[in-house]
């Protein structure tokens, strides 16, 4: 299976996101945002369940 224009993109979005997790002010386009803001949310939630353990 091959990647196309659109799979790159959201690759690259992903890692940008990715690398701007510890960034306090990064510019980010609103597709990067919305991953960023989906990978901190994904981390408290682990967090979250590890306290509870």
């Amino acid at each position: 299976m091959g990647f196309d224009k659109g799979d790159k993109f959201i690759d690259d979005a992903k890692q940008r996101a990715h690398d701007a997790i510890g960034e306090s002010n990064p510019k980010l386009t609103s597709l990067e945002k919305g991953f960023l803001h989906a990978m901190k949310r994904r981390q408290a939630r682990e967090k979250h369940a590890r306290k509870g353990s």
